[in-house]
């Protein structure tokens, strides 16, 4: 037998070992079907004969390394009752064991005398991804603390070497069997549960997910007479802090418990697993302990081939939970009388809310899941307080209905009663129309979008548009030639216009065609004032989107105005803690901070980013625009350390939401590496900037905006480095770009001419200094006032140039003038 041989069997015989006995045989006839020889070798390994072990044992092929690590592997075990750890802890009996280890019931003798539960790893199995993994449980466990997780005590080696660590035993039943046994009503059921989701969260809150959570993982204690959930078993758990590698995560390798897997999980090309993989598996566990059975029947599948169970996962719909329930007659009389109920009351409690929030939390899509255990939790508690959930659509008769649900001792009366039902059908009738309308608009917008810009990378459509054959076409292409025919098309449905150029124009803007954006949205915002009127959230959020594209042109009093405007429409339309006011306020931060009004920028983002994090919560995308846009105004007011902290933690958030390499997640790394060159941590700065540069001309292209911005960070960085040569190299070519795609007289051309003027000045050419930064103040250039910040660093070879002395002071009034424009915005 040669060694390669060896690594085959071995890795069959770990394989099955990781089975139930009753699927190994199934295993090895797929996987050896073509190779019977390798088939009886494992399972006469399988088996344990003496014989045959003796036999491959004194094999001549075998080396000492590879005899031992089988004789680890098919060797009775090592540990056994009565067994001393570490003079402390003695083994009383075996809890369980699984493909990674035993569980045993240990005695602690010292320092104080209890009863633990001891894991360690299972003999010859010492590779180091097992290693790794259990470190990392071991790890997750220790920096928890929270009542329904399980508590780590200690950890160490056996004599024979195998790590092992000591935890809280946990005495309880799995939180079905629990439940079940106490015959728990659906309220009772529902607030142990949410004890469990606390204790999830807090995991997550420790960058660590869980990955294998079903019921035999969440056991239920009584501590002085109520009950009580413990997580175990964190054996499965992905690390999410950043730089961390995720634990057992190996292509093909299957990470979890069939059954309780989210989609994502069931995906083997899958390698972007998050928090939300875990509520996906706590639907699993609400949806058994409402109906008592697993969305899907894993046991009745468990002859299906293994991808073809995995696709049933990650493709096919479970039944709602009352449908559940009411399609199986023959349990569901068991089922009911487990929850204290009969089956018509079971099914009518779980129909609507229930089901809803059920299947909201087993969403394949995972951007449509519950983003955190703490939404699921606040959920449920809406149902139990009689208030209206949010997996829910928020049509105003659900609402009056809970309403009078909530309130029906003073609704009492038929009079009351019957106005509210006079004002559901009402409302009910107004949003019929309206859905009716807006399925309109979305036929035509997708009939648009489809026969006039998909289309048109099709030969025929090219050719009826008198347009040039182009194979190739690209996006920018497109997008003018479908811009060039809304005019006209759709005189007499103004709506239909609006939607089509507010997608147009939104597209523009993401390629940073701002001045194409520009266009399409006025013309939008035109268009809604007249049909749907200034205080439609519609008209409301394109004044704000107009807004952000006259910032980034750089006409900040006219940013100001539409943002302001935007933001006092949406306190009195919509409230002042909805997500589109909070939208607009944070935008209108950005807009002080661009105009250098530094400490109004910070009070309104500092104000604005409290509210975002009590309503949306922490991973919320307006969240985290306010905290980078917070972060900013730290950084131009000097404040880096408070500006690396919120980068940092933004920056950790995007990746293990986004993934790494998301346009959003890049911009945080991006602004991280600014923060590290101001502090001047430059090769930090350097390797984060070239990093994220690479990225962006892979992902964006080289002309797009961010990867100009990638390419002016990383030339700073050069600078401040004395690598002239290389800095003057990426400015030069940066502008280049910039001329191109915005224009010679766009702000961030003139900072971009700027930049290279300091880099001559550093080098000691004062003659192009001099011509760069005149060029840049003759521009414009709102970072003019900054020459003269910059004399005693970049610039200071030019201090007694009387040609620099004359700059400065024309760099300052331009700084004055355009300062004044900004602080009287013009009424439109």
């Amino acid at each position: 037998m040669t060694p390669e041989q060896w690594d085959r069997i071995r890795g069959l015989v770990e394989r099955a070992l990781d089975l139930p006995a009753d699927r190994r045989a199934a295993m090895l006839e797929e996987v050896c079907s073509s190779d019977p020889s390798l088939r009886a070798e494992a399972e006469a390994l399988l088996a344990s004969d003496n014989n045959a072990l003796s036999n491959f044992l004194e094999s001549p092929l075998l080396t000492d390394g590879l005899r031992s690590s089988l004789e680890e592997i098919t060797s009775p075990a090592r540990v056994q009752a009565g067994q001393v750890f570490a003079d402390r802890f003695q083994l009383i009996r075996k809890l369980g064991e699984g493909g990674m280890g035993q569980v045993w019931l240990a005695e602690q003798t010292a320092p104080v005398r209890r009863q633990v539960a001891l894991k360690l790893v299972r003999a010859g199995m010492y590779d180091e991804a097992v290693l790794q993994r259990f470190e990392a449980e071991r790890q997750s466990l220790a920096i928890m603390d929270h009542p329904s997780i399980a508590k780590v005590f200690d950890a160490g080696t056996t004599p024979l070497g195998q790590p092992f660590f000591v935890m809280e035993y946990v005495p309880g039943l799995p939180i079905t069997e629990y439940c079940d046994q106490k015959k728990l009503k659906i309220r009772d059921r529902l607030e142990l549960f949410i004890q469990a989701c606390e204790g999830v969260q807090h995991a997550h809150q420790k960058a660590i997910i869980h990955r294998d959570l079903k019921p035999a993982n969440i056991l239920v204690v009584e501590v002085d007479g109520k009950p009580v959930p413990r997580i175990i078993d964190f054996g499965l758990a992905k690390a999410t802090t950043p730089g961390e590698q995720s634990l057992f995560t190996q292509v093909g390798h299957l990470v979890g418990t069939p059954g309780y897997m989210s989609p994502e999980q069931a995906d083997p090309n899958s390698r972007d697993i998050d928090t939300r993989t875990d509520v996906y598996s706590l639907g699993v566990v609400l949806y058994m302990l409402l109906t008592g059975a697993r969305p899907f029947d894993t046991k009745a599948d468990a002859k299906l081939p293994l991808d073809e169970l995995l696709r049933r996962l990650r493709e096919e719909e479970p039944p709602s939970p009352s449908d559940k329930v009411s399609s199986n007659t023959e349990t569901s009389s068991a089922t009911a009388e487990a929850r204290s109920t009969d089956p018509r009351q079971l099914i009518s409690q779980l129909r609507g809310d229930l089901d809803w929030i059920t299947l909201k939390a087993l969403e394949k899509d995972r951007e449509r899941r519950y983003s955190a255990p703490s939404d699921l939790v606040a959920d449920i508690q809406r149902y139990l307080n009689d208030g209206a959930v949010l997996a829910v659509p928020p049509s105003l008769q659900y609402r009056a209905r809970k309403f009078a649900r909530r309130y029906q001792a003073a609704l009492a009366t038929a009079g009351a009663f019957a106005l509210v039902l006079v004002a559901a059908a009402v409302i009910s009738v107004r949003q019929s129309i309206r859905a009716s309308r807006e399925a309109a608009v979305a036929e035509a917008v997708n009939d648009f979008l489809q026969n006039d810009l998909l289309a048109q990378a099709g030969a025929s459509a090219q050719a009826v548009s008198n347009s040039t054959l182009d194979p190739d076409l690209k996006v920018r292409t497109a997008l003018d030639r479908a811009a060039a025919r809304v005019e006209g098309k759709f005189t007499r449905q103004p709506e239909v216009e609006a939607s089509i150029r507010d997608t147009i124009g939104q597209t523009y803007q993401d390629l940073g065609l701002y001045p194409e954006a520009r266009k399409q949205l006025e013309r939008v915002l035109e268009l809604r004032r007249q049909v749907l009127g200034m205080a439609e959230p519609k008209t409301l959020r394109t004044m704000s989107l107009l807004g952000y594209v006259a910032k980034e042109q750089g006409k900040y009093a006219e940013a100001e105005e539409l943002e302001s405007q935007a933001w006092a429409a949406q306190r009195r339309a919509l409230g002042p803690e909805q997500p589109e006011t909070l939208h607009s306020m944070k935008e209108l931060a950005s807009v002080y901070m661009d105009e250098g009004r530094l400490a109004q920028a910070e009070a309104l983002q500092t104000q604005a980013l409290e509210i975002l994090r009590r309503v949306l919560g922490s991973d919320d995308p307006e969240t985290l625009g306010s905290m980078s846009y917070l972060a900013s105004v730290y950084v131009n007011e000097g404040k880096l350390p408070l500006a690396e902290g919120l980068y940092a933690e933004i920056l950790a958030i995007r990746k293990r939401v986004l993934g790494p390499e998301h346009p959003k997640t890049l911009k945080a790394m991006s602004n991280l590496a600014l923060v590290y060159d101001q502090e001047g941590r430059y090769p930090e700065a350097e390797a984060l900037d070239t990093q994220t540069l690479e990225i962006r001309k892979r992902a964006l292209g080289a002309e797009h905006l961010d990867t100009l911005t990638s390419l002016s960070n990383l030339a700073s960085v050069y600078a401040h480095e004395d690598k002239f040569a290389q800095a003057e190299e990426l400015y030069t070519h940066t502008l280049e770009i910039q001329k191109r795609v915005l224009g010679p007289e766009s702000p961030d051309s003139a900072d971009t001419v700027y930049s290279l003027g300091c880099v001559a000045a550093r080098r000691g050419d004062k003659d192009r200094a001099i011509a760069l930064l005149t060029e840049s103040v003759d521009h414009g250039n709102p970072p003019g006032a900054d020459l003269g910040m910059e004399e005693d660093s970049d610039l200071a070879s030019l201090h007694g140039d009387p040609r620099f002395v004359a700059l400065v002071a024309h760099a300052k009034q331009v700084a004055d003038a355009m300062q004044k424009a900004t602080a009287s915005p013009t009424p439109k």
